[in-house]
């Protein structure tokens, strides 16, 4: 796994500087055609301050992450009470989508599109578990791996439907509980050390 530092140190989040005991783990996508993290990098740290942020964006052509918050620093991410307890990550999306609503898009290249997000959750998969290790989490239990549409149903966040929407729409056969098994089978196997 790769971690880029790239902190947001003008983002409102980073300045506020509010520590955040971590509970949790928040999985998002980003809900528009953008695969390169450094776009969302350079545009959230601008001079004047941006009042939201997560801890982390995965690039979607190579699964690199890019951390933008110390971990155990508040962000704005989930619009709800698990931006005090969650800490929020970002996957990027297919510059192949077409979003039509907020939520239901084309795709002119799904198997190229698969394959990015593939990668991005693979790399999620390795990041949730390197988490869990750190913060000793377990990503079984309840409400500690949730999605962002999880965080709207569980009261937690606002009215969202990722990033279950972008593996529903693209026939991947993800789901969170899916997901979070695999993310508790690396933990075990420590797969960000290999």
């Amino acid at each position: 796994m790769i971690i880029k530092e790239t902190i947001l140190d003008k983002n409102s989040c980073y300045v506020e500087a509010i520590p955040l005991e971590v509970k949790g783990l928040l999985l998002h996508s980003v809900g528009c055609p953008v695969p390169d993290a450094m776009t969302f990098v350079n545009s959230w740290n601008p001079p004047k301050n941006r009042i939201v942020c997560v801890h982390a964006f995965i690039n979607a052509a190579d699964g690199v992450v890019y951390q933008t918050l110390p971990w155990d620093m508040r962000a704005r991410h989930s619009g709800g009470a698990a931006n005090t307890t969650h800490i929020g990550v970002e996957m990027c999306e297919p510059a192949s989508l077409k979003y039509i609503t907020n939520f239901s898009f084309e795709c002119d290249d799904i198997e190229g599109a698969r394959e990015q997000v593939s990668r991005v959750y693979n790399a999620a998969v390795e990041l949730f578990a390197y988490l869990s290790d750190k913060y000793s989490l377990d990503p079984l239990g309840e409400n500690v791996i949730i999605s962002h549409s999880e965080a709207y149903y569980r009261g937690l966040g606002s009215d969202h439907f990722d990033p279950e929407h972008l593996w529903d729409g693209l026939g991947m056969g993800y789901t969170m509980d899916g997901f979070r098994k695999d993310v508790n089978e690396g933990l075990k196997r420590r797969i960000w050390e290999n």
